[in-house]
């Protein structure tokens, strides 16, 4: 599960990666960029970066993840190839990411993705409806990211296995994207070999369920006691509450818009936000959306059992 990755390492000999390295460039003494297949290679007065699909790397595609002993191995290649040692490489950046095959287009559940506290959300639609989700931290360190792995796969070009064909896959990834996230969630610097270390996966499959979980899910079932007592305000919450889920986009774009025209002050919209919370917290008995319930459980399984 273990994808792209950014390393930073001291290099003293680099006789063996000039001599492999594809495409090279130099731009002074000190600095010269290449590659070694799809990892990229930045030799600058820093040091030596390498970055890059790990999974690619090794298996020529990334749909199908890694297991930790395939991790090793495609480090020790990577050692090999660069005639580098990686044994003291600081990881500056790292990402866990699955494959889901799910019943339904990946936009289905994407949509009802909704916006997470503290965190930008970018969508990308098209015709075929939202094809990326992106959320992100105002300090850039931390990315969550859904989107449809096989478009993405077609758009560029690339190969996939033959056993995805015809089939819907749904990518999620979650990424540390700077060296301080990695120290604020691990206390410390990870080094290359750490990727391989279990204790170190399964925080970053923990942090993965956290990233995930904290994002509000829309499409929920409500299933209404008839014989129940209606009042006319808890009729009102009840077709809000079914509106917001049913149809969340355009829930969010005509508060959006009501805000930004004036119509609801700062102050009005957080007694908004809240009441959606209190709602959230009541309506908890209510069932989940089948679509967010199959994912859930995928989610949970590939987890489990990789």
């Amino acid at each position: 599960m273990i994808d792209n990755i950014s390393l930073r390492v001291s290099c003293k000999d680099e006789s063996v990666l000039l001599e492999r390295m594809e495409n090279k460039y130099q731009k002074d003494i000190n600095t010269y960029s290449g590659n070694i297949r799809n990892m990229g290679i930045c030799r600058n007065i820093g040091g030596l970066h390498i970055h890059g699909s790990l999974a690619k790397y090794y298996g020529g595609e990334n749909v199908t993840p890694l297991t930790l002993p395939q991790v090793k191995e495609a480090i020790a290649m990577l050692e090999v190839e660069t005639g580098t040692e990686l044994d003291t490489a600081i990881v500056k950046s790292v990402e866990l990411g699955i494959s889901i095959t799910t019943t339904e287009k990946p936009s289905e559940y994407l949509r009802l993705f909704g916006n997470r506290t503290r965190f930008t959300r970018h969508e990308y639609s098209s015709l075929n409806g939202v094809e990326t989700i992106t959320y992100s931290n105002p300090k850039g360190a931390f990315q969550f990211s859904g989107y449809d792995k096989i478009a993405e796969v077609r758009k560029k070009n690339r190969q996939f296995p033959v056993e995805f064909d015809g089939k819907n896959i749904l990518r999620l990834e979650y990424k540390i994207v700077r060296r301080r996230g990695i120290k604020a969630k691990f206390n410390r610097d990870l080094a290359a070999y750490d990727l391989f270390n279990p204790v170190v996966y399964e925080k970053l499959q923990l942090l993965f369920m956290e990233a995930y979980r904290a994002i509000p899910k829309f499409g929920r079932r409500f299933h209404l006691d008839g014989s129940a007592n209606v009042t006319p305000k808890k009729w009102d919450e009840i077709q809000a509450e079914q509106y917001r889920h049913a149809l969340p986009h355009e829930y969010g774009h005509l508060l959006q818009y009501m805000r930004e025209s004036g119509a609801i002050s700062d102050k009005s919209f957080e007694r908004i936000r809240a009441t959606e919370r209190s709602r959230e917290r009541s309506y908890r008995p209510v069932d989940r959306s089948p679509l967010i319930a199959e994912l859930d459980g995928r989610i949970t399984g590939t987890m489990q059992y990789g």
